[in-house]
């Protein structure tokens, strides 16, 4: 066994503990003391660490594993999502479809059906129509953006209210999906996303705390221990939340350990540059820091609006 031998405060026991130690790369259990590992060998062993405080868990023939780590996610507006008209869950546009009509029904208060997580692959071509939303939703505007983030569906009330139609000219850094007359489908890409979500109601700080809080247990759920924001400031398609990690780190609720990663604005140029390197001092606090930043300049692959040779 490794480890010190003080009492622990929890014990993993009866079951497999995966070490990622090549040289020994399982144990029968595991011993945590003050948030770290304590002590990791043989049952008998760690159940000598046991104390009058200390907790069992019972594995119950099951494996533990080190908590995962996400490199790359958005947890601010997927808990939006969550919060919402979630379609994260679901895989075809029918079911999409069949959602959101729901969700309306039974939100008749809002003025705005925002949500997402729909998916390219469930439309012909990658691409969602106004026409299916509408056929659900015609008395308010609907902002859906997709899994990634790069692209929104909308139904005709948005487009409406946000003075988008066949005239409207494609933004330098998006793409406004159109028939073959030039109508807007209802697909909007990358900075064409801007049309519409301008107008959509800005999430407050409680809302995007509420949000993280709702990421993190959904993450928590799934072994996700630590992440990275890929983007708290200055984000394109998706709320800041800088401030409200910084909240939740204070008064001790996230328990998540989190890198967060500033955005770079690429409508300015490098006079944002101390600005950044001072959100970067300033910004850290608990368990979370923030010390890099995102640039973005164009878009992604499957849109093409990444910068493409052809």
């Amino acid at each position: 066994m490794t480890g010190p031998g003080s009492a622990a405060d929890l014990i993993f026991v009866r079951g497999t503990v995966c070490t990622l130690d090549p040289g020994r790369p399982f144990a029968e259990a595991a011993a945590v003391a003050a948030g770290r590992i304590a002590a990791v060998g043989a049952e008998r062993e760690v159940r000598s660490l046991v104390g009058p405080r200390t907790e069992t868990v019972d594995l119950a023939g099951g494996m533990l594993l080190p908590g995962f780590q996400d490199a790359h996610i958005h947890p601010g507006l997927g808990g939006l999502h969550l919060m919402r008209c979630n379609l994260g869950d679901l895989h075809s546009r029918r079911d999409y479809v069949s959602a959101v009509g729901a969700y309306a029904r039974t939100h008749p208060e809002v003025p705005w059906i925002l949500g997402g997580g729909w998916s390219m692959d469930a439309f012909p071509g990658g691409v969602p129509h106004r026409a299916d939303l509408d056929t659900v939703v015609r008395d308010r505007p609907v902002y859906l953006p997709n899994r990634d983030s790069h692209s929104a569906w909308v139904n005709s009330v948005a487009l409406e209210m946000a003075g988008v139609d066949a005239h409207t000219p494609d933004p330098v850094d998006g793409r406004i999906e159109r028939d073959r007359d030039g109508v807007p489908t209802g697909a909007l890409h990358e900075g064409a996303m801007r049309l519409v979500g301008a107008l959509v109601p800005r999430p407050t700080q409680d809302d995007v705390e509420r949000a993280l809080l709702a990421a993190q247990s959904h993450l928590h759920a799934l072994g996700i221990t630590a992440w990275q924001d890929a983007m708290v400031v200055n984000g394109l398609n998706a709320p800041d939340s800088l401030d409200a990690y910084r909240a939740l780190a204070e008064r001790g609720e996230l328990t998540a350990r989190v890198a967060g990663a500033l955005g770079w604005d690429r409508r300015r140029g490098g006079e944002q540059l101390d600005d950044l390197v001072e959100l970067c001092r300033t910004g850290s606090g608990g368990r979370f820091r923030s010390g890099t930043v995102k640039i973005m300049q164009d878009g992604v692959l499957e849109t093409c609006t990444a910068a493409l040779l052809d």
